[in-house]
């Protein structure tokens, strides 16, 4: 699933080849340990042509972290975009998120827990991909209140955050963190949990 999706612009032919083989050996490796001559060899090209796509292996490393954050980001875009109930949307969605850390655990680990140096220039970044994010979960809470499924006392902003905790921190943190096998059964509870507070 994810595999098969990446936002970095002009991605195709041997920009792709890079970039695959670049989230493999920080995989394997880290950051630090991995090379660009292990990643050109990988990726099966020469080191030059490393360099003509990416001057640097910080500038390959951020290519990674936003092909990473931005898959997580469809996938959640996808979901909210679909026809259904909202309860069966955010049911979509946690389960949809499930598999996404599941299956692509080592992908988290390095969105999560990997951190070059001059992570810090990259934060402006990540706050504006958090943001619409939210903004994305927010516009689902006020289409429940608005259909009356979700009670219409409620603090959109924070709900929102709520939900976005749900998956992020609760479930991210069980499977990432804490390497417990979630299934499916227990991100329902959790997300029937949060439903409860917000039902109309």
């Amino acid at each position: 699933m994810v595999d098969h999706y990446s936002p970095v612009k002009e991605i195709g032919g041997k920009k792709e080849k890079i970039l695959l083989a670049a989230l493999e050996m920080f995989l394997e490796k880290d950051y630090y340990q991995a090379t660009i001559i292990e990643i050109a060899e990988k990726a099966g090209v020469g080191k030059g042509t490393v360099y003509e796509y990416y001057p640097s292996k910080e500038d390959l490393f951020k290519d990674c972290l936003s092909y990473c954050a931005q898959t997580y980001l469809k996938t959640f875009q996808d979901h909210m975009k679909k026809d259904a109930t909202v309860k069966k949307t955010m049911h979509d969605i946690v389960l949809t998120h499930l598999e996404l850390l599941r299956d692509n655990r080592k992908k988290m680990h390095l969105l999560f827990n990997e951190r070059p140096l001059s992570f810090q220039q990259l934060q402006a970044w990540v706050l504006e991909q958090r943001q619409e994010l939210l903004s994305g979960t927010m516009t689902l809470i006020q289409d429940g209140i608005r259909l009356g499924e979700i009670r219409g006392d409620l603090d959109v902003e924070m709900t929102g955050r709520l939900f976005l905790a749900l998956n992020n921190v609760v479930m991210g943190g069980m499977v990432i963190l804490d390497n417990i096998e979630v299934k499916e059964e227990d991100a329902a509870k959790l997300l029937d949990i949060f439903w409860n507070g917000i039902k109309n």
